[in-house]
């Protein structure tokens, strides 16, 4: 289905369950939706999952700033009619969720952050991107497929999307720990560069201490795998949600529901058993 918002129209998957919805937000940004069998891992939870402004499906007026994402979440929340909602939140998606309670803590039943990003402004390149420089982009790549994915991302248009979900796509082995365990169904054409892009800036402009003052009091679970390559980011999140339920999943990296399904889905059902 397509939820309308602000300059944006959002393509929408509705998992029918119980309880107050579970909200997925995929990471990036730009990667488009691709937690593919989670859904179905969370049941009989109720789940909504959807490809963010410009991902996959979803259109926009070419506006990605963080305010703007703000309201298409909000929008969603309110198209089913959902006084409140569970987020749950994956590497730039736990960034937005935190964005989210931030500004409506009242709206937010828990929050989940799975290898969640955890700066905003120049820390971002102090952290997030250091690790994934160091942990995945250095890493010799030397094939014909990286560098006609990188070639392809420098075009245009919907060219230079389609070429940066190529980029992703060659990268994915390295973010976990077996790399034949990498996500199979990530679709390259839901990606989108200019949304990578444009949601980064965004990112940057917002002040370094924004998220360091939370007034919120709903349940709160960090999980990460235990070799995520942007792990750094645990202990300033366990700072900032001191209450909060921290995890670490055994033997994965940056997709512990792939490479660990069944601890990974008791881990969440576990949580959310608890969370009203």
């Amino acid at each position: 289905m397509y939820v309308k918002s602000p300059g944006a129209t959002l393509a929408v998957r509705h998992y029918a369950g119980s309880g107050n919805p579970i909200v997925l937000l995929h990471g990036g940004p730009g990667m488009g939706d691709y937690f593919d069998t989670l859904p179905e891992m969370l049941s009989p939870r109720r789940v909504i999952r959807y490809d963010q402004r410009g991902c996959g499906k979803s259109l926009c007026d070419g506006s990605f700033d963080v305010d703007k994402q703000i309201a298409d979440l909000d929008a969603i929340r309110a198209h089913f009619g959902a006084g409140r909602i569970h987020l749950f939140g994956h590497s730039w998606g736990g960034l937005l969720g935190q964005l989210y309670a931030k500004v409506r803590p009242d709206r937010v039943a828990s929050l989940v952050l799975c290898c969640s990003m955890a700066n905003t402004g120049r820390n971002v390149a102090k952290m997030e991107s250091k690790g994934i420089a160091e942990r995945v982009i250095g890493r010799k790549k030397r094939t014909l497929g990286w560098l006609a994915a990188g070639t392809m991302m420098q075009l245009p248009g919907r060219l230079g999307d389609v070429g940066f979900g190529f980029v992703m796509k060659q990268l994915l082995p390295h973010y976990v720990v077996h790399p034949e365990r990498a996500p199979k169904h990530f679709d390259v054409n839901r990606a989108s560069k200019r949304a990578w892009r444009g949601t980064g800036k965004s990112i940057r402009e917002i002040p370094e201490d924004y998220l360091t003052r939370m007034a919120f009091d709903a349940p709160v679970l960090i999980v990460q795998g235990e070799r995520d390559v942007i792990r750094e980011t645990n202990p300033l999140l366990a700072e900032r949600f001191p209450g909060a339920t921290n995890v670490r999943i055994p033997d994965t990296a940056h997709f512990p529901w792939v490479e660990q399904p069944q601890l990974f889905s008791k881990t969440l059902l576990d949580f959310y058993g608890s969370a009203t």
